[in-house]
């Protein structure tokens, strides 16, 4: 046999194996790594799963109900995971104009808020709210709730919502209130209400309370109630049973103003009366046909003073489409401060009533208003010089003048026998505090000093005294002041009669202040007098010989009437060594 040599070929079988082997083991691992994961991935998902929509919430009530029937919501909370939740916190919502009662007392709040136990997987739990439900035929209230909670090993917070309706759908006692849906500002309307039980069974302790708006007075009650002008007990009310309830009165109010009146029935339960049923109307004020306003003195407003002249003047004007005839105009006066015998008006005066009436006979215009237009009538009067009961301490004394304006011509489109405008005017009357300035050489505590009369080179003491009374209204910021001349020295001695501050000097302004603060009625007269002393000095030169000296000058009190809320100022003359009321006429200097 020939000998030969057998040579490998490049990338032969013998040379690849290993290298496809390796790549084989290094998949292998790859998916094994891959395997290993998911499986844990689904282990820890499978211990710890948790979802919301496995998280029930919800509340449960009658879809319908009775207004004034107790409904109790159920809330309902159930975990349907696999993971504890934590932190729960619930929060309901009673519907609007519920009565709440806890503990024997009605609760104010109408939002309850609770902290709830763990709740484990597949537990679940209820919470009942009791409430009684109050509204009109037809209204749907809504209870709402809130479920706040933290799933066990996850840091976020969730929240479920859930809302309940329920309907009113019946009364177990009808209410029907009717008001005029328009009128005129001070004409009477009548608010009627119908009640009737239209249950099937006695109903006992009820309580029917009305609401009136601002500017309504009642005048009439059918039938009269014992307890209030609102308010009508009924002690029982059987099946079909019922009454009416009408209630008269004068309602005022602006152009256009809308104006509520309300009633809620109300029905005692375990003591407690809780809101059954309510009932609202409304009255709109319409723009009336005939419209009166008072001036006193040119103005809608005016403080007056003892011994003032008022002017009074009474405007009429016809909003309507048609003529006014036969028109009258009252006025009224009321106040002891009037002087009656000042009056001077073309109207009749009736000392009696103390009224003042015009017709025809004394303006055109009352013969015949045409539409659009605008007429007027005046008188006139004082006011006392002085206060009744003097310096008695009496104050805040007003005077008041009530206007009537009719006509029996009604315009089409008014339901009314008459068009009546009223309108009225009340004028505080204010008062002046008295201030009087005097001047002492000797004071029983400062003593005397110096020469007198005054002489050159040589310095004397005064004393200046302040009188402050007041008969009337009190005040309030009241300060009396005056400013030392050139040459007068303060000598820091001063002393009042009461408790008032001393008066003080002001060196930068060379003012003396006395701060009052409060100033009382009566004054001088129930009470005395407050009273003020301090000293000052001058010494006079060649120059003043043969004249007085000046010892205080710019006196005045300021303050506030506490009353009619005005300023007032009192100002008073100058002072001199001259005006001494130990050494009258004797002030002045010599050599």
């Amino acid at each position: 046999m020939d000998n030969f040599e057998v040579t490998p070929l490049s990338g032969s079988v013998m040379e690849q194996k290993p290298r496809n082997n390796r790549r084989w083991a290094k998949w292998l691992i790859l998916f094994s790594v891959f395997l290993a994961a998911l499986g844990a991935v689904f282990f820890i998902l499978g211990r710890s799963s948790f979802s919301e929509g496995k998280v029930e919430f919800d509340i449960s009530a009658p879809a319908e109900i009775s207004s004034g029937e107790e409904v109790v919501y159920k809330v309902k909370y159930a975990n349907r995971n696999k993971t504890v939740l934590k932190d729960l916190k619930l929060s309901f919502f009673y519907p609007d104009e519920s009565v709440v009662i806890k503990e024997g007392v009605r609760s104010e709040f109408l939002t309850e808020n609770l902290k709830l136990d763990d709740l484990g997987p597949g537990q679940e739990a209820f919470v009942e709210f009791p409430a009684y439900i109050v509204g009109g035929r037809g209204d749907v209230k809504k209870a709402k709730a809130t479920l706040v909670y933290s799933p066990e090993g996850v840091r976020s917070t969730f929240q479920k919502e859930s809302e309940r309706g329920t309907n009113i759908s019946a009364l177990s006692v009808s209410l029907t209130l009717v008001a005029p849906p328009n009128v005129i500002s001070g004409q009477e309307i009548s608010y009627i209400l119908d009640y009737r039980n239209e249950s099937q069974e006695d109903l006992s302790d009820l309580k029917l309370k009305f609401s009136y708006s601002d500017g309504f007075t009642v005048t009439r009650l059918s039938p009269a109630t014992s307890v209030a002008k609102d308010t009508w007990e009924i002690k029982k009310l059987k099946p079909d049973e019922g009454q009416r309830i009408t209630i008269s009165g004068i309602l005022r109010g602006a152009e256009r103003e809308s104006k509520q009146v309300s009633v809620v029935l109300y029905r005692k339960v375990d003591g407690i009366f809780i809101d059954y049923e309510k009932s609202v109307s409304t009255t709109t004020i319409s723009t009336p046909p005939l419209v009166t306003k008072i001036l006193v003195n040119d103005k809608t407003e005016h403080v007056a003073q003892l011994g003032e002249e008022l002017n009074y003047q009474i405007r009429f004007s016809n909003n309507t489409d048609e003529n006014l005839l036969g028109l009258t105009v009252s006025a009224k006066l009321e106040g002891s401060m009037f002087d009656f015998s000042s009056l001077q008006s073309e109207g009749f005066f009736d000392g009696v009533a103390k009224t003042i009436t015009w017709n025809a006979s004394v303006s055109p215009l009352l013969n015949r208003l045409s539409s659009g237009q605008e007429g007027a009538v005046n008188f006139r009067l004082k006011l006392k010089d002085s206060f009744p009961g003097g310096s008695l301490g009496a104050k805040n004394f007003v005077v008041k003048v009530s206007s009537r304006t009719e006509t029996s011509t009604v315009p089409s489109g008014f339901d009314l026998d008459r068009l009546i405008a009223e309108s009225e005017i009340t004028t505080k009357v204010g008062s002046i505090p008295v201030l009087i300035q005097s001047g002492l050489y000797r004071d029983q505590d400062f003593g005397a000093t110096g020469p007198m009369p005054p002489k050159v080179d040589n310095k004397t003491f005064y004393t200046v005294v302040w009188d402050v009374s007041n008969s009337s209204n009190d005040f309030s910021k009241v300060k009396v002041k005056g400013l030392l001349p050139v040459g007068v020295n303060w000598e820091n001695k001063t002393r009042v009669n009461g408790q008032q501050s001393l008066p003080v000097f002001k060196s930068n302004s060379q003012e003396v202040v006395w701060d009052i603060g409060s100033l009382p009625s009566g004054l001088g007269g129930q009470f005395p007098k407050y009273q003020a002393w301090f000293q000052v000095s001058f010494t006079p030169s060649q120059l003043n010989v043969g004249s007085p000296v000046a010892l205080l000058k710019s006196i005045f009190l300021e303050g506030e009437d506490s009353f009619t809320k005005q300023a007032i100022l009192v100002k008073v003359n100058d002072i001199t060594s001259n005006d001494l009321t130990d050494f009258p006429g004797q002030g002045s200097v010599v050599e």
